[in-house]
């Protein structure tokens, strides 16, 4: 997720704003880590991410499989989300190389 965040500020100008890289990792860690399937719906966004950032992993993932994800979870009354803890956030900085 660093390396995503990274290529976006990148794309934006901002490579070492670490407003924009804790911006552009959010959502990704905001998806409860401890709750198997939460987690997936993680992991499946992520690959979506470097799908399209970096084009690779295409193959194996699609972007309606994601909202399928989503949807399926909000039907089932999971809500996933959650504020990102500041060790996180410290970690994203430290593998992007803002820290």
């Amino acid at each position: 997720m660093a390396r995503v965040a990274s290529a976006r500020c990148k794309k934006a100008n901002a490579s070492s704003d670490t407003t924009c890289l804790l911006a552009e990792a959010t959502p990704f860690l905001r998806y409860r880590p401890e709750d198997p399937d939460c987690r997936y719906v993680s992991g499946t966004a992520l690959s979506v991410a470097e799908c399209s950032d970096f084009e690779e992993g295409c193959q194996s993932v699609d972007a309606k499989d994601l909202d399928h994800q989503i949807s399926a979870l909000q039907n089932a009354g999971k809500d996933c989300h959650r504020e990102p803890t500041d060790a996180e956030r410290t970690e994203v900085l430290k593998l992007s190389g803002s820290m």
